[in-house]
């Protein structure tokens, strides 16, 4: 990452600010002043989520591997808690995972991710993170 000269480095999977700090201080050692995002994807990560924030200057909804580990009906919820936790500390935040997945097979995407994406920039997120979405479509 040094090397490269990245602007941030996404830390996966990160269960508490001992992981964001960890990850800073590798940077750190190797030369990289890149910014921190703590990717939020573990239940863990929720317990411990406004220590997260803090401690990470960028903040990711990582709707899919979430979604499977704290289920579906929850996810809704726990997005707009994410973004309201991030927005309130004055972090960066992305929300990722299938925001227009219908657009890899169809130009225009669906009645149900129209507001799926209005809903997380109103909300607050800064970013919608595009996958498939942007290599297929």
């Amino acid at each position: 990452a040094a090397t490269l000269g990245v602007d941030f480095i996404a830390v996966s999977f990160c269960r508490s600010a001992a992981d964001i700090e960890l990850a800073r201080e590798l940077a750190r050692a190797a030369g990289s002043d890149a910014q921190i995002v703590a990717k939020i994807e573990r239940a863990e990560a929720i317990e411990n989520l406004v220590e997260i924030v803090e401690a990470a200057e960028v903040i990711m909804v990582a709707r899919g591997d979430l979604g499977v580990e704290i289920g579906y009906a929850e996810l809704p919820g726990l997005q707009k808690t994410i973004i309201r936790e991030s927005v309130a500390r004055n972090r960066i935040v992305i929300t990722a995972t299938q925001m227009l997945q219908s657009m890899v097979d169809n130009p225009i995407p669906t009645r149900a991710e129209v507001p799926d994406v209005a809903n997380s920039v109103i909300d607050g997120t800064d970013t919608v993170m595009l996958s498939a979405e942007t290599a297929s479509g």
